[in-house]
């Protein structure tokens, strides 16, 4: 370990010890307020400067165009580790070895320079910019390409431009940032969900709605995997046109995320990147429901519910905690002038609102890049891994919570049998409490991924031929226990007069995913024309495993889930064991040529040839193209007031996979017992029809677009239209039995129509030495019709549920008509009686049962409109600051909490809201109508940062050394009275899928804010 490294290390110890101490001893330095350990830690670091420095040399850096001072321009002397970098003012002092010296300066954007000292004491520096460096280079499918010669819909997030603060998901670092991508955090303050991504509205009815993932060149791999602080950029291909080039995947659109490597250069050393922050997480919305003390009023006014307990219990503050997440980050890199390397580890602990929750995660990358052979030969390592466990609990606990009697105590000395913990004998009542407490569900994930890129550079025997060779592996393996003892009441069976049986889940899987490809590009530059083109050949084969047992009526609790063989319910023939092995294979074919004339004309085109295992014998091969097409009128009809007027339009076809393996095939499995020759055989029946016929979604969109930039490039703009037919929509759909032998079948079955506007301005309002101010506004639209069906006839999904309303669809789906259709009966108020009345078709107020079908109406749609996003960065002098505005508008939300637990005859068994009082009147049971559909549209304020970056211009060591605080999800400004406006895209409990948007049901997790304090080190 060479002698820099040894005072990183200890300066990072020190830091801690600063941390951990908390001294708010304060001092004045240059008109700055710092702690005093930030002081002793800034002297500390100066001190382990060498001794033995022998020759002075210092001077000033500035900008070569304008002549204004750069800050943070690395100051190395060559062929060792010893160097600094500016100040604010751009100027510089540093002592090295000798006058004979050689110092090499450089800045990201300049071109580099060598400048000897030759006994010189002085030494100013004018940088010129690097042209080349400076032209905005998006990722691509299988490349780059600069962004003025894109003609698709392409949009790039740098690391710089990431919203910041409590991020636990990578897709969160451009929440907002990207029109037509919407990140839904529907799961609340749930610490173990991820957020719902979709990109430019509902795209398909099958499992596969989020876009497809390519990380580092690895298609299909995950956001959960990557460490936030590891990703460099996030291009998002929203269009078919940009995603046509991977096929069968592309259909939802694209994200390509690009991780950090190390920096190549000569004797730089190492550089170190340490980011660490702790939050504190509270609850920012939960439903109001009624204390004790107005639990004992409302059941008095309407003369029903419990009156003989006498306890007052918060049902919240018994299942609720702080919430925190505590984040270390560190990184290495560096490089020499033909290899670079970074290497960066991440541990996260993160403890959830609801007590028992959270997880553990440990995360560690490895990216190397060699070159050799005169530089012709490039190699890419890199290796991630993620370990995580987690605590779950489950969403019940907050429902149980809000309905569980305020005047009933926790626990009491009658209860022996479930755990000494109060429970009543009623439909869908339990203690949140117990459930916490007597039960648990945990899992274990862990995902290596890594790759291997070999590119060759022929052009000193071919001119403009390059290839390479890319291989890739992910191994994704997790284990998930549910354990609920026998005193557990909700899935244990336990009662106030008997112990239950107890009940215990065991589930593993394991999922690999090989990745082959080759390609040979072609670059070319003749007169005014520039030709890029690649070809290539893709090979991806997925293996997947999975295990599963079940089983209860426990010997004794004190194995949990780690003993099955202790549940008697298999030496009874009532265990559930099952288990399977899959594969899956695509293949494909691809190329792409981009042309380039006179930087102003341009011209895209893509195709692939591919194929899926999971499709019908007869479709297994599909073909996906796209044309693309723009002109910069800048130069071409000389508008001097624009520095860009790209106009660009462009096709595409892309595909979308089927859900499963299998899909197409006649499959059988086990169905029960029967008897012979007096003992019983397993039987077995099909649980899938064959359909040769299935084939892939088939996704046609048109984009036109126009890209601005004015004023010297401080105001961009981005307008496009959009319109994208999906086909062939792959369904499941209820056939007869016979002639087929099983009721369902999957079935390509209708068409949907998405059109959209997308729109982006960004403008740097202020640019000064002391103040910057850029603001960034993002907007997108939103229509989604199903244009074809199974049939002409309406269907209706989504029930809203028990008790009394299994009937009860909320969801209407008609061809024709938009998706999202909320579906019901207008209400009209409260009779005399105390009866529901709803409007009929006429307009006249009737009671319930006079009610038909005729008289239900549309009463909302749960897909928004449009969708806002506002970003403001400030900068003064050291100081900086950013806030985030998000929204969606437009959106209808169903609040099922309201539909069961707003009536006042309900807490003759369950709690109820607040606005109970306003309907005791009502002596009817919950129905559903409009009373319950409520405008969702909402803009919060999704990031607060202040940050302060302390001068550190005085030691060569420490580069940058930054303070902030930060808040996520502050505040929400909405009219809706559920817990979270966020839009539901899709409902896994009414059975409606993505065709039932806009439902939030009652085990939804209260939403929370936190407020995040960090630090960033870089040696």
């Amino acid at each position: 370990m060479d002698g820099k490294m040894i005072r990183v290390i200890a300066a990072i110890n020190r830091l801690f010890s600063y941390l951990s101490l908390n001294k708010t001893v304060l001092f004045k330095n240059r008109g700055t307020t710092l702690g005093a350990a930030g002081m002793t830690l800034l002297f500390l670091m100066m001190a382990t400067t060498t001794v033995f420095a022998q020759f002075n040399v210092s001077g000033t850096v500035v900008d070569d165009s304008d002549g204004q001072p750069l800050s943070g321009v690395n100051i190395i002397v060559k062929g060792t580790t010893i160097g600094t970098s500016t100040s604010a003012d751009g100027t510089y002092s540093l002592e090295i070895p000798s006058g004979q010296d050689t110092l090499m300066v450089s800045f990201i954007g300049y071109i580099q320079q060598e400048i000897p000292v030759n006994g010189r004491n002085t030494i100013d520096v004018s940088l010129a910019a690097d042209v080349a460096q400076l032209e905005d280079v998006v990722v691509v499918g299988y490349g780059t390409q600069e962004q003025q010669q894109i003609t698709g819909s392409v949009s790039s997030v740098k690391s710089e431009d990431f919203v910041s603060g409590n991020i636990n998901n990578a897709s969160e670092l451009v929440q907002g940032k990207v029109p037509g991508l919407t990140i839904s955090n529907a799961g609340g303050g749930d610490p173990n969900s991820s957020p719902t991504i979709r990109m430019r509205g509902v795209t398909t009815f099958s499992a596969n709605q989020e876009p497809l993932v390519v990380v580092d060149g690895i298609i299909g791999a995950s956001l959960d995997n990557i460490d936030p602080n590891d990703i460099e950029s996030i291009d998002v291909l929203k269009d078919a046109s940009a995603s046509a080039i991977y096929g069968t995947r592309g259909a939802a659109g694209v994200i390509v995320v690009t991780t950090k490597s190390g920096m190549a250069g000569g004797g730089q050393g190492v550089s170190v990147n340490y980011n660490g922050y702790y939050t504190v997480e509270t609850i920012e919305n939960k439903l109001e429901v009624l204390s004790a003390s107005e639990f004992r009023r409302l059941s008095d006014e309407t003369g029903i519910g419990i009156n003989d307990l006498e306890s007052s219990t918060d049902w919240y503050d018994r299942v609720t905690q702080l919430g925190s997440n505590n984040v270390h980050s560190l990184a290495l890199s560096g490089g020499t002038e033909h290899s670079n390397y970074r290497i960066s580890g991440n541990f996260r602990d993160r403890q959830g609102i609801q007590k028992g929750t959270g997880f553990e995660q440990i995360n560690g990358r490895i990216n190397l890049t060699q070159r050799a052979l005169d530089d012709n030969l490039e190699l890419n390592f890199n290796l991630g891994v993620t370990s995580r466990e987690s605590d779950f609990s489950f969403g019940e606990v907050f429902r149980y919570a809000q309905t569980m009697n305020p005047t009933a105590p926790v626990t009491d000395e009658g209860f022996e049998n479930t755990g000494g913990y109060t429970e009543i004998g009623a439909f869908d009542i339990l203690n949140p409490v117990a459930i916490m407490n007597t039960s648990f569900n945990e899992g274990k994930r862990s995902v290596i991924n890594g790759s291997l890129k070999a590119s060759y550079d022929f052009d000193h025997l071919i001119p403009g031929i390059s290839a390479s060779v890319f291989y890739s592996m992910e191994d994704r393996s997790e284990l998930n226990n549910q354990f609920f003892s026998k005193t557990n009441k909700w899935q244990g069976q336990a009662t106030q007069s008997s112990l239950g049986a107890g009940l215990a889940n065991r589930y593993s899987s394991n999922n690999t995913s090989e990745l082959f490809e080759t390609t040979v590009e072609y670059v070319a530059d003749i007169d005014q024309l520039r030709l890029e083109s690649i070809a290539g050949y893709s090979y991806n084969d997925f293996e997947s495993e999975n295990t599963f047992a079940g089983g209860g009526d426990f010997v004794t609790d004190a194995v949990e889930a780690y003993n099955l063989a202790f549940a008697q319910d298999f030496s009874q023939g009532e265990g559930t064991v099952n288990s399977f092995k899959s594969t899956h294979k695509i293949i494909g074919f691809f190329g792409r040529l981009n042309l380039s004339w006179d930087n102003s004309y341009f011209l895209n085109g893509s195709i692939r040839r591919e194929g899926s295992s999971r499709f019908g014998v007869d479709n297994k091969w599909g073909t996906f193209f796209a044309l693309g097409a723009g002109i910069d009128l800048v130069g071409v009809a000389n508008l001097t007031m624009f520095d860009q007027f790209k106009l660009r339009g462009s096709y595409g076809v892309t595909g979308q996979d089927a859900p499963f393996n299998g899909i197409s095939k006649l499959r059988f499995g086990p169905q029960g017992n029967f008897f012979v020759d007096g003992s019983f055989v397993q039987s077995f029946g099909p649980v899938s029809n064959p359909n040769p016929n299935l084939k892939w979604e088939e996704n046609r969109e048109w984009n036109v677009g126009v890209d601005l930039e004015a004023l010297d490039s401080r105001l961009a703009a981005s307008f496009e239209y959009y319109r994208k037919n999906t086909e062939d929509l792959l369904f499941e759909v209820q056939v007869p039995v016979p002639p087929n032998l099983y009721p369902t079948t999957w079935k390509n079955v209708g068409e949907l129509e998405n059109e959209g506007f997308d729109a982006s301005l960004e403008y740097a309002v202020i640019q000064s030495n002391d103040l910057n101010w850029t603001t960034n506004l993002t907007f997108s639209t939103f229509n989604t019709v199903l244009k074809q069906f199974i049939s002409e006839d309406e269907i209706f999904v989504s029930n809203a549920g028990s008790p009394g309303q299994n009937s009860t669809p909320l969801v209407r789906v008609k061809e024709g008509e938009p998706i999202g259709q909320i579906w019901g009966k207008k209400f009209a108020g409260i009779s005399e009686e105390g009866q529901w009345l709803f409007y009929d078709a006429e307009g006249n107020k009737v009671l319930n049962d006079e009610t038909t079908l005729e008289d239900e109406r549309v009463l909302g749609n749960g897909l928004p409109d449009f969708s806002l996003g506002w970003t403001n960065s400030l900068t003064y002098r050291n100081f900086d600051l950013s806030f985030f505005f998000r929204g969606d508008f437009g959106h209808d939300m169903v609040n099922t909490f309201r539909l069961f637990y707003e009536t006042p005859s309900s807490i003759s068994t369950w709690n109820v809201l607040q606005s109970a009082f306003d309907y005791t009147e009502l002596t009817s049971p919950p129905q559903f109508s409009s009373l319950h559909v409520e405008d969702a549209s909402y803009v919060k304020l999704q990031n607060a940062t202040i940050g302060y970056s302390v001068p550190v211009s005085e030691t060569a060591y420490v580069k940058k050394l930054r303070l902030y605080v930060s808040g996520n999800n502050l505040f929400t400004i909405t009219d809706y009275k559920g817990i979270n406006p966020e839009p539901r895209y899709i409902d896994n409990v009414g059975g409606g899928g993505p065709l039932a948007p806009g439902i939030e049901r009652r085990d939804a997790w209260i939403t929370t804010r936190s407020v995040t304090a960090g630090v960033q080190l870089n040696f």
